[in-house]
């Protein structure tokens, strides 16, 4: 730690002698900033050149009235002017697209297939005097306070002509404008061609997740034996030989025809599928993704503006607790910034499986009112068990819930792998519970009705209903654990009150002490949200039922979820605040909303995968897309001031886990000081309490992580990022009796707090070869005793908690042509576990019965991505 100190002082001290010159016709309004003028003569600099012209030389200054003589003999050394000239909208929304690809065209998850939307409006753009409220907000980092500013403006009578004229816009800030820029145009013009295609190819080398591995490689033979079997094909993993399963495919095709006809299509394999290049038709139609579309504006008695989509489609509406269909969660979702829902019906391609929408749908838009109609029929995968208790999992036993696999075993092949495991010598276990591909037919007819008699101002009703050909019958408690939990002992043992979540799973037939309560084949959801912007600020929000036993009519007497937000936004700073209160029994499958943790957190299918009675259901948490039973208040800020220090991002988030009440507090801030232009000092902070309210509880916990970067920026936009992070998890006395308690006089006491800790120390970097070529990679190293780090790799994320590693990676993005695109992530991976040894409680083993000593890993990935348009 020492040495990195004296490493890094010695960066800054010869950094302090170095001098880079700012371009004041590419610099952003902060770097202006930074020069040794007051805010007021870089505001003056900065619109300038906005509003009036490009500087041809560095005395163009003395042409602004707030720049002196004095003043421009301190900058001229400390600036340059270069050849600046505008670039045509053709090479603009062409460079956008670049950072599009390289941005949000490898993400995956919550935010998958938005970009092909984004695509869209760069390579078509709009006129902005013809959008509508909610389509400038699904532009990427658009506010609803910048869409009202437009909307305003243009309501008024005062078109738009130019980009400097929508800065000048009351009430849009500069980040609003500037994102809109490429996506819009000012004035009626030609479309530069008919036809637009693009192809994207996406390989990925890299095997399962290590939890995914850790659940598949459990063992299924449980046996009253002390030594456990050791065979190889024990588990899912060996039955099925899947260490060799580590390519995942896509292929993703679409085209759109004039602003009107859109249509695409896409073919996922995962890890052990098969691929579009082995598949039938059939498979290729149950498994594929698709859709056809057609948009079109036109005047009749007003403005309207219709689409419709045939196939597969994302439907998202309000803050996503009624409908939002994607098979992903995200922490802490605000729905700002690039993390925001784009809300209305789109044609999905994304990766989304088992929430997918297939059907038709339509979205109208008149004036001040919207009005959306979808339909869907797709078949679904289930957890299924034998809940008529003959011995077999069958199409007439009963659904748990639905569920996201890891590997998509066929159902031949879960039921062989069931009767191998079934009936293996000596196995206490039988299989009475497992996932089954398609197990059940559904049908939604839903739609959202919204009216906005202000411009910012909206309030909207959405609802849905699910019909299904099989029941969804959640057992009674003790029937519950028993089903999932075999071992007696276990069960009672294990069962956590979290698991609370599993018992709240929504049933369509309810049974209690032998009579039936209700009997039913659908699942009913509505809500009401609503949006309105007054000043700088927007305040918007939504609730949602879940129908079960209420009536329809009234509010609050059935399972529900509310969220109520409001943002405010001025030039320099901006203010989250965000109040949650979701039910716990409000099962909807398609919500999609801000939460801390995902559903299933913390219940037996996360820490009990050995325990259960089928390893796959642990797939329940794994790939969870629902949020948590939670109620909270959450605060996120960014704040600039002061021209050298920023508070990039700063939130706390307060709230109670329903399932268990247990509270939890998350903070966390990013400052960034800037002593020159050419370095940035970004110290992070993050605390984290589990179980607030009890100092003893065994699941309490405190993490606090501390981490200082040193980020360099070097010519021709290259740049050199130093890190260190520091995490330390605090636990209570361990409250069981460890010195021979069963001794007369044994100690009663707690033994000791439990402190865990780990460190890393990384390098980041970034090199531009040309505007076509560059490279970014990292190097990092860490030794952690217990504690895990969090690491961010390009647009992937990685998990550090062995004994200690170090891992280095490289990411190649090219722009071959105009249309053509390519990149190449490749990362290797060396670990050591730590050294365990166990024993049974107060008993003393033989020496090495039980240890487990450290094991060398070494892991690469490899991650190729190919984009055509054309």
């Amino acid at each position: 730690m020492k040495n990195f100190v004296v490493i890094m002082a010695i960066l800054f001290v010869s950094l302090a002698h170095t001098v880079v010159q700012i371009d004041l016709n590419t610099a952003s309004l902060e770097e202006i900033k930074s020069l040794p003028i007051s805010d007021e003569q870089a505001e003056d600099v900065y619109y300038y050149r906005y509003y009036i012209d490009f500087f041809s030389s560095i005395y163009d200054l003395r042409n602004i009235e707030s720049i002196d003589q004095e003043t421009l003999l301190r900058l001229k050394p400390l600036i340059k002017i270069s050849h600046y000239t505008d670039l045509d909208e053709t090479a603009q929304r062409r460079d956008e697209i670049a950072y599009l690809i390289e941005r949000l065209g490898s993400s995956e998850g919550f935010q998958e297939g938005i970009s092909d939307v984004w695509e869209d409006y760069l390579t078509s753009s709009r006129n902005i005097n013809n959008l509508t409220f909610s389509e400038i907000l699904n532009l990427p980092n658009t506010s609803p306070l910048d869409a009202a500013a437009v909307m305003t403006r243009i309501a008024a009578g005062d078109s738009i002509s130019s980009f400097r004229d929508l800065r000048q816009s009351q009430g849009i800030s500069y980040y609003g404008a500037s994102n809109i820029r490429h996506y819009v145009h000012y004035q009626e013009q030609d479309q530069p061609q008919d036809l637009y295609m693009d192809y994207q190819f996406k390989l990925v080398d890299n095997g399962y997740p290590e939890d995914a591995r850790e659940m598949l490689r459990e063992s299924m033979i449980r046996t009253d034996s002390d030594e456990q079997p050791r065979i190889k094909n024990k588990s899912y993993w060996g039955y099925f030989g899947m260490e060799n399963d580590r390519i995942s495919v896509l292929n993703k095709f679409r085209l759109r025809y004039l602003k009107d006809w859109k249509a695409g299509m896409m073919f996922h394999s995962n890890l052990g599928e098969r691929t579009l290049f082995n598949s039938n038709f059939d498979n290729f139609i149950d498994n594929g993704k698709y859709y056809l579309g057609y948009e079109k504006q036109f005047d009749l008695l007003g403005q309207n503006f219709i689409k419709v989509y045939a196939g597969h489609y994302r439907a998202t509406f309000g803050e996503g607790l009624v409908m939002e269909n994607t098979d992903f969660w995200s922490p802490r979702s605000t729905g700002y910034g690039f993390n925001k829902r784009i809300t209305g019906i789109i044609g999905d391609l994304s990766r989304t499986q088992e929430y997918a929408l297939r059907g038709i749908a339509m979205d109208w838009k008149r004036n001040n009112f919207n009005a959306v109609f979808f339909v869907s029929s797709d078949k679904k995968d289930a957890v299924v068990y034998d809940s008529n208790q003959d011995g077999d999992i069958g199409d007439d036993d009963a659904l748990l819930s639905y569920i996201t696999l890891t590997r998509r075993f066929t159902n031949h092949e879960l039921e062989s792998a069931e009767t191998f495991f079934n009936n293996y010598d000596n196995n206490l276990n039988t299989v009475g519970i497992a996932p089954r591909l398609d197990a059940f037919e559904e049908t939604i007819i839903g739609g959202h009705l919204e009216y906005s008699p202000l411009i910012g101002t909206h309030l909207g009703l959405t609802a849905y209903e699910a019909t299904y050909d099989r029941d969804f019958i959640v057992p009674e408690i003790d029937e519950l654990k028993a089903l999932l939990i075999p071992d007696d002992e276990y069960a009672a043992e294990k069962w956590k009150i979290t698991s609370n979540e599993i018992s709240a799973l929504y049933s369509t037939k309810s049974i209690k002490n032998d009579s039936t309560v209700y009997d039913r084949n659908y699942r009913r959801v509505y809500g009401f949200d609503w949006r309105t912007v007054l000043g700088n600020t927007s305040f918007q929000g939504e609730y949602a039922e879940l129908e079960v036993d209420g009536k329809i009519f009234k509010l609050g007497d059935d399972p529900k979820a509310l969220i109520i937000s409001s943002y405010t936004q001025f030039e320099n700073l901006y203010l989250i605040s965000m109040y949650r209160d979701y039910d716990l029994d409000f099962d909807n499958p398609y919500a999609r909303t801000f939460s801390e943790s995902e559903r299933y957190d913390d219940t037996v299918f996360e820490s009990l995968t050995y325990a259960l009675n089928n390893t796959l259901l642990t797939d329940m948490y794994l790939n969870a897309g629902q949020s948590s039973a939670e109620k909270g208040i959450y605060f996120e800020t960014r704040y600039q001031f002061h021209n050298k220090i920023t508070l990039t991002r700063a939130y706390l988030d307060v709230w109670e886990r329903k399932s268990d009440s247990r509270r939890g507090i998350r903070f966390e801030a990013k400052l960034e000081f800037r002593p020159l232009h050419q370095l940035r000092l970004r110290p992070r902070y993050k605390y984290q309490l589990k179980r607030a309210e009890d100092d003893q509880d065994r699941n309490r916990s405190q993490t606090d992580e501390f981490e200082m970067s040193f980020l360099v920026y070097l010519s021709n936009f290259d740049k050199i990022n130093f890190g260190y992070v520091y995490a330390q998890v605090l636990q209570p006395p361990y409250l069981s009796i460890l010195s021979d308690p069963a001794q007369p006089g044994g100690s009663d006491m707690a033994q000791a707090q439990t402190l865990t800790h780990g460190n890393m120390i990384y390098v980041d970097y970034t090199h531009n070869f040309n505007s076509n070529l560059k490279v970014n990679g990292n190097f990092s190293f860490w030794k952690c005793h217990g504690a895990s780090i969090w690491d961010f790799e390009d647009v992937e994320l990685d998990f550090e908690q062995t004994d200690r590693g170090y891992k280095y990676w490289f990411a190649l993005h090219s722009r071959i042509a105009n249309n053509i695109f390519f990149s190449i992530k490749f990362k290797y991976k060396e670990f050591i576990t730590r050294d365990l040894e166990f024993r049974l409680f107060n008993e003393i083993p033989e020496e090495g019965e039980y240890y487990f000593p450290r094991v060398e890993n070494k892991e690469t990935s490899l991650r190729l991505q190919l984009d055509w348009k054309f």
